[in-house]
């Protein structure tokens, strides 16, 4: 498992001046120095995940997204330790293509040996944003199994996930936690096209062995899902 104190991947406390770096990243100031407005879309279900999750002895979520400092600063509060894995980043890593029949394809073997390589059962929660939808379903349903033995039973996923298909690659966001009841939607500087639009049924078979537990649209055609990782003895 990676050292819990490499830069960007575990958060506690007592690295306020990471964590400051880390917020700065989050946002692009104006040129008077403010921070710019950006869509912003409320959320129905990250409150009830965040119940759960405080409930929880020692909590610990992985964040599957960007690093935004002050989503990392809103979990510390709440006293939820937080890991950092930008998927996206390390998907786009030229460093993990190589060529299989004249075609560029993802190096499976070599990107998951270097990242993600948590002990089972590790984390309580797992926010997972809306790149699934940006994925190749076959290798989305891979990863999904992957991640899913680093989840506790009894953990949840907050997940997101595009339900509208669009020609063409479109800008992709982040997402900035404004409160637990409305989301900042960010655009980002990379471009891919949807390849799998998801309905509820698509999720629950996505993440096998969990359990849904509530489904909600957000105002921009984003399904927001939470579900439950069933007890061990009942997942198979």
């Amino acid at each position: 498992m990676k050292s819990p104190f490499d830069p960007f991947k575990f958060w506690k406390r007592s690295e306020s001046k990471s964590s400051g770096a880390a917020a700065a990243q989050g946002t692009k100031p104006t040129r008077g120095g403010a921070t710019p407005a950006y869509a912003s879309y409320q959320t129905s279900i990250l409150k009830d995940f965040i119940a759960s999750i405080s409930r929880k002895e020692n909590p610990v979520v992985l964040d599957l997204g960007p690093v935004i400092g002050s989503n990392i600063e809103f979990f510390l509060n709440l006293g939820i330790k937080v890991y950092m894995e930008d998927f996206l980043a390390a998907y786009s890593n030229p460093k993990y293509s190589k060529l299989v029949d004249d075609k560029i394809t993802l190096d499976e073997q070599q990107f998951f040996a270097e990242n993600f390589d948590y002990s089972n059962d590790f984390f309580d929660g797992l926010i997972c944003w809306d790149f699934l939808s940006y994925l190749e379903p076959r290798f989305a349903r891979v990863f999904a199994e992957r991640i899913s033995a680093k989840m506790k039973p009894d953990s949840l996923v907050l997940g997101f996930f595009r339900t509208q298909r669009v020609v063409g690659p479109q800008p992709l966001h982040k997402y900035r936690i404004s409160s637990e009841s409305f989301l900042e939607y960010i655009p980002l500087e990379r471009n891919m096209e949807v390849r799998k639009i998801y309905q509820t049924r698509d999720v629950t078979q996505l993440f096998a062995g969990f359990q849904s537990q509530r489904f909600y649209l957000l105002k921009h055609q984003v399904l927001e899902v939470l579900l439950r990782k069933r007890p061990s003895d009942l997942s198979s």
